[in-house]
This record gives structure tokens, sequence and C-alpha cells, in this order.
């Protein structure tokens, strides 16, 4: 649900605690106990049915009977008082309450009336989450909300979905000396504000250099990677799995990573190692020389394994392979450690101590912690004493800090890629065939429909098989099976996951080949449902298909009808409304303009990754010539720079407030690379390239920023008005409230074209060169519901 209630949650002024307690081994009593010896310096007043005053605080007997307002409510009561509580919050208006509770231990009956009241209540003006009983904190302004000891004030945002999760983390950190910006453990089967919004919540915030998120596979995938997307545009995320994912899902996550700037990690272990990698701001090592004072030849096909090359150096008498021998003194120690930082080919130094007295293991890593300090290479310590970001208990650990300090950069990198332009040799398939082949069965009809090699049972001496079926979790997946491993793409493909398949796999003499598969099947992902499985066989120098149907009933296309999106606005529950659209993607024409409502469309798979909108085109301008309007793809970034290339330097610099003849990379990897759940744009071509291109992004979950740039040949033909509807449209159907840009005051096209759409304009307050144009998408939820008639939003859309 979008967060627009008043009261900033994590700046809460004012907190009451409904179920506080003074009883012994309550968790009222251990929630309070938490609140009242944190060096929180807000107001927090107890609501209890039998006394007036709780731990010498005045206590009321409801949260309606409190005479002022407050921030957030926390409810420690048991589920069948909850009726009251929400009815008595809703009456008070105090919109955000945490319930908390040793789930666990109470009946199916609670956790049933729990699920059934949070349903009831939950919406347009209540902001229901629920806990566990570590509860939630924030370290860095002294609050503790849950049982657990408060944590140290650090730079980790944590949320989690369960409490020895959280006591997990929380010792990793300890243990490496930092602490906590933020944390909440939600329990995620009850919880109706999910890991998403939280992350949503949680926002761009100073205290925090990387967020941790306790992988809830409960949630709508879709919506919980497009959070992460947008949160690790500003913070590093890393997503902790800590349920038993095979290798296909593996593979799965490392794509939804390459996506959305994210490290998937699967082990306590992989997250220590991660953790200090992020913290310690380990840079790309290719190289790590190593010393020990124990035999250390034994890490050379564990680095191996972590890809980082390691060098044992030898410098007879005292130092073979990296060993200096058990009695080298501390000031020994130091001396080779010195002597090899100051060389050339020396990235990062690796000092291993060895167990042996307690005295001198100790000695050794204080003198090498104190030289780390001086250094301006990195040093990192294994010793069972050492402690600290770049200090670890045991040596493999420090390499595979490395390795993934290395994955990091490459994952950067890649964010930096655009896609290389679609083939121009590739076949389309035709949907009618598509579907006919599916309902008869028939292998030969269907690989013959999609275009791809012919069928066969096996494939001699198969090297790679690429295989495309539905995943019960991710919709549509293809996977990679090589060399005992497994990589995963997942639709809508674009070329850069065809190059990414030949690269991975080595069979880049085969790129032909994936690109058709690829593109074949994303007619078949938007056309059937999970009919089976066809697979793509390589080896031998011969590539053959090989399909699999389910049975009849199973292959037929799903008709499950579902409620439009005009019935939902019309039943006046906007929140349900917007979540529904943001979730589906319905359009929201049939509203807009008034039509009868169009039949329900078949129910398919949805996808992880959200499809692009289907409303490719031709379009008529003004002057009568013809256009073709689409969702813009991956494929179109290098189209896309050499339409900014073309325009005139003034339209360069009114469209992007900046003198610059080209897109940088990494912006135009970013224009290119979009989530059409929550970003989109289009573009429009005609016989010279690029016509016009149209975007939004979001700001904030509940607002989005527009850009369009129009060729100076098609300026006044009315495409811009086009080019801009669409844009409002989608950015509609996704949810948002608000649309908004910062125009130049010289720019007067585009301020006639945002106020012929609909925008108000004011003067900026920060720049007085800038308006600010802004247009309302959806109501305010505190707007009166039967005052949303389709006229109003017609109106307000000038989409007539």
């Amino acid at each position: 649900m979008p967060q627009a209630m008043p009261g900033y949650f994590f700046t809460p002024k004012h907190i009451v605690l409904v179920g506080a307690s003074e009883r012994a081994d309550s968790l009222g009593e251990q929630i309070l106990t938490s609140l009242l010896g944190s060096p929180f310096d807000g107001t927090i007043t107890p609501v209890n049915l039998r006394h007036r005053f709780v731990a010498g605080i005045r206590a009321y007997t409801s949260p309606a009977h409190i005479p002022e307002g407050a921030d957030l409510v926390i409810a420690v009561t048991p589920p069948d008082s909850y009726e009251a509580l929400f009815k008595a919050c809703r009456k008070k208006q105090l919109h955000h309450i945490i319930l908390i509770q040793d789930w666990p231990t109470l009946p199916e009956e609670a956790w049933r009336t729990a699920r059934q009241l949070i349903k009831k209540y939950h919406g347009e003006e209540l902001s229901i989450s629920v806990c566990n009983p570590a509860g939630f904190q924030l370290p860095t302004q002294g609050l503790n909300a849950g049982i657990q000891d408060d944590y140290p004030a650090g730079h980790v945002a944590f949320l989690s979905g369960d409490d020895a999760v959280s006591h997990e983390v929380t010792q990793m950190l300890r243990r490496m000396k930092q602490g906590l910006s933020r944390h909440i453990s939600l329990n995620f089967a009850l919880t109706p504000v999910s890991a998403a919004d939280w992350l949503n919540r949680f926002g761009h915030n100073r205290h925090t250099r990387v967020a941790v998120i306790h992988y809830n596979t409960l949630e709508n995938p879709r919506k919980l990677f497009s959070a992460v997307r947008y949160f690790a545009r500003h913070t590093p995320v890393i997503l902790y799995c800590t349920h038993a994912a095979d290798k296909t899902e593996k593979a799965v996550l490392n794509c939804l990573a390459r996506h959305n700037n994210f490290l998937p990690v699967f082990t306590p272990e992989h997250l220590e190692s991660t953790l200090h990698a992020y913290l310690a701001e380990l840079k790309p090592v290719q190289q790590l020389t190593a010393l020990a004072n124990t035999p250390a030849a034994w890490l050379q096909p564990t680095a191996e394994k972590y890809a980082v090359r390691l060098q044992l150096p030898t410098r007879k008498p005292r130092l073979n392979q990296g060993n200096l021998g058990t009695y080298a003194t501390a000031s020994a120690y130091r001396s080779a450690a010195v002597e090899q930082l100051q060389k050339p080919d020396c990235q990062a130094l690796l000092a291993v101590i060895a167990a042996d007295s307690e005295h001198h293991e100790t000695a050794v890593s204080r003198v090498l912690k104190n030289l780390a300090r001086t250094s301006d290479k990195p040093l990192l310590i294994s010793s069972r004493f050492s402690d600290g970001l770049l200090h670890f208990s045991h040596p493999e650990q420090a390499l595979q800090a490395l390795s993934l300090a290395n994955t990091v950069a490459q994952l950067q990198q890649e964010q930096q890629q655009t896609a290389p332009p679609a083939a121009d040799n590739l076949k389309t398939p035709d949907p009618q065939a598509v579907r006919q082949a599916i309902e008869s069965s028939s292998p030969s009809k269907l690989v013959q429909a999609l275009h791809l090699p012919k069928c066969q049972n096996q494939c001699r001496h198969e090297a790679v098989r690429l295989t495309a079926f539905v995943h019960p979790h991710y919709g549509w997946t293809v996977s990679a099976v090589y060399q005992g491993k497994t990589a995963a793409v997942l639709p809508p493909f674009s070329s850069l996951d065809a190059q990414f398949l030949a690269q991975t796999a080595d069979i880049v003499e085969f790129s032909q080949e994936i690109n058709q598969f690829l593109h074949s099947l994303s007619a078949l992902t938007e056309t059937a449902d999970d009919f089976g499985n066809i697979s793509l066989c390589f080896g031998n120098g011969q590539t053959v298909s090989n399909i699999h149907f389910k049975n009849k009933a199973a292959a037929k296309l799903k008709t499950a009808q579902r409620p439009t999106a005009a019935e939902i606005f019309r039943s006046f529950n906007i929140n349900s409304a917007t979540e529904f659209i943001r979730q589906t993607s319905e359009s929201a024409a049939e509203l807009l303009s008034h039509k009868p409502a169009a039949p329900p469309k078949p129910v398919g798979i949805q996808n992880v990754r959200a499809p692009y909108p289907a409303d490719s085109g031709n379009w008529q301008t003004t002057d009568g010539k013809t256009v073709f309007i689409r969702p813009f793809r991956p494929e179109d970034a290098a189209a896309k720079q050499q339409f900014i290339r073309k325009l005139p330097p003034e339209s360069r610099q009114t469209r992007f407030m900046a003198a610059i003849n080209e897109l940088p990379p990494a912006t135009l990897a970013r224009f290119s690379r979009l989530d059409y759940h929550a970003e989109g744009a289009y573009i429009a071509e005609n016989s010279d390239g690029i016509a016009a291109v149209s975007r939004f992004s979001r700001l904030t979950r509940d607002e989005c920023e527009f850009g369009i740039t129009v060729a100076e040949k098609m300026r006044s033909s009315g495409l811009s008005a086009e080019m801009m509807r669409r844009i409002i449209l989608l950015a509609t159907q996704q949810g948002y409230k608000s649309m908004s840009a910062e125009i130049l005051k010289s720019n007067t096209a585009m301020l006639k074209l945002a106020e012929k759409s609909g925008f108000t304009l004011t003067p900026s307050a920060e720049d007085k060169q800038l308006y600010q144009a802004k247009l309302r998408l959806l109501p305010d939820e505190t707007a009166d519901r039967h005052n949303f008639p389709q006229k109003n939003l017609h109106k307000n859309h000038k989409l007539s």
C-alpha cells in the first residue's frame, strides 16, 4: 500500500504502547523495558486496561482516550483484542500500527483471528505491520522496540523475517565492530505491509551504507524485486536467502541480481563475508599475497575456488611459500608484511596467524592491526583474536570476501552494459499458429511455429541445454545447464540475455540460434500458459529442439475471470484499485474513456519481471504522417544515443539541462534497461529512425517524473501530446499518484505541452530558471471516496 498517511515512520516523536505492563516476563513488560531503557527522547504513552500508571507513566485504557495524537502505535496484546484496537486507532486517526507477538506460541485459532481482522482493517486509514518479538530498532535514534538487547548504532539496515536470523546477523556485526542504522523483524506470513513496502519506507538514509534483506518468498516477487531495484540505486542491497534454494533458483536470483543490482547470498558464512566486503569498501583485487606463521600452500586451491590469484613469496632461509615459521616474532612478521606491501605487484596482503600461544597470537594480531591503519593497500588478518572489518576468523573467509568484492565490481560493470541492436534476420512467430500447436500437443508443429530446429529426443554428446519452463515462483524461465553449472535468463528477453548465455555457456558460435530461441520464446510467453517445457540442445556441432507437453487439460489456456480495474475503482476502495493496477498492469482505458467493459482476459502466468505494455501500433500525426509507437526496449539503446546526437544543441540543453553531445554510458544503460513494473518509456519511429522518446521513472512510491524528446521535424505534429498521453496512462496503471518534472522557463514548447496535458506549473523554489510541473494521477486517500467519478479523472488527465 502506498505510504501517504501523516507521520513519517522513522522519526517518531510519540509512541503508544498498547499492552504495556509491569508483570515480570510478560511481552508488554519486556517491550516497555526496552523502550524506557534506550536513549529515545520522544514520548512513550502506555495503554493498560487495569492500571492508571505503568512504570510511573500515566496510562490510558484505550488509544482513543489519549489526549494528543501519536506517530506510532505498538500493540503487544493478543489477537482477540485487535478489533477494538483497530476501531480505537481509526477513531483517533492513529494511522501506523505495529503488532508484536510471540507468534509461534499462539494457537492456530489466534492466527486465523489475526489474519481476518488485519485483512478487514488494513487499508485506507490504518497501515498495519506484524512483527516478531525482536520488533524494530532505530539505533541511530536510540530507539529499541523489541525484546533483544540494544543494538549498536552503525551503517547496516536490516529487514528480517525471523528473530533467530536477526540475532545471527547482529552477532556477525558485533564481531566486525559494526552496528545497525535500522532493523525490523517482520512476521512474513501475517504482515500486510510486506518486505517491499518496508524497503520503500527505508528510503535514502545517510546512516545506511548497505541493506540486508531477508528474502520473503511469500510475497509478490515482482513487487519485491522492483523495490530492491529502486533502493539499490542509492544503497547496496544484500538479499539473504535462508530457504533451500536449488541450482535453478540460485541461477534465477543471480539473473535478477544482474537486472536489479543486488547481491544474493545463501549461507551465513557467505553473508558475513559479503558484509566484510561492503563495509570495508574492498576494491577489486586480482592477485593476493599471503604470509603465515604456518604452512600456507594449502590456501592455493581455496584461492582458485574463489577465482583469486594467490602469491606465496619465498625468500630463503626464513620465508618458504609464504610461511615465516612457527616462531616468527611479532616484529619479524611485521617486517615481512612491510616488505611485501611495498612491492609494486602486491595488490593486497593476507596475514594468517596460526593458533599457538594466546600471548603470541594476540601480540602479532595487534602489531599487524596497527600496521593496517597506515597501509594504503588492504591488509587482511586471519586470527582468533582479530576483530574489525578486515579481520577474519579463518583465511577462507578472507578469500571469500575478496572474491565477493570482485563480484560486486563486476555487478556494477554489468549495470553499465547496453544491449546490442536486435538481429535483422529474426523470425517472429505467428501467435495463432503457436496456440494451435500447443492445443494439439504437436512438438513438430510447435517448433515449426517457433522457427526452431527440428525435434529430436536427444542430442549426441550434448554439452549445453537451454530449457524454457514455468517456475512455480518466478514464472517463465530459461535455464542453461553446462559443465555441471546452471545459469538463467528471464523474460522479457533481450539481446543482452542472448549474449550472456552464449558467453557463459561458451557457445558463442551458436549466437544466432540463441537469439532466435529467445525471440521466439518472447512470443510464446505472451501467448501460452504452462503447457510443459521446450529445450534447445547443443552438442557435436548440432542444435536440436526437444519438447515435453503436459496433459492436454493443462496445455489449454486458462480463462478464469477476474474483476476489471473499473469494477474495483467503482467499489470506491482507492487503495485496492491502486494495488490491483500496480500488480496486474491492467489497462485503465475502460475507466478513463467510458467504454463498456471488455470481455475478461485470460489469466496467464505472472512472470517475476514485468512485461512490455501491449499497446504498440501506428499513429497518425496532425499533418497525416504515420509513425509507429511502441514500448522502449533494451535493444533501442544505440538508436537512442544516435537520436540524441542528432538533436540541435539547444534541444539537448533544454531536455537534459546540461551541455552534452550524448548520454553518458551509465545514463544510457539506466534509461534503456527499464522495469515496467515501476517505470516506462515509449519510442516513436518513422523512416528516418527515432522520431520521439517519452519516459517516466520513479521519484517516490507515489510520484514519478517524466521526460520527452521529439525530433525537430516532428515538432507541432501532435506527437508530443500523444507520447505524453501514453506515459500518463501507463504511470496511472502502475499506481502512481502524481507525475512531475522540472522544466526550464526557456523551454516554452514543453511548458505549453505540460499545461495542455493538465499539469500545474509553479516557479521552482530552488532555481529561478525552472518551473515545477505536477499532475495528479490518482485522488488523495484523504478525499471523499464518493467524490471520485470517472469524469474527474478523465478531466485531470486531458485524455479526450
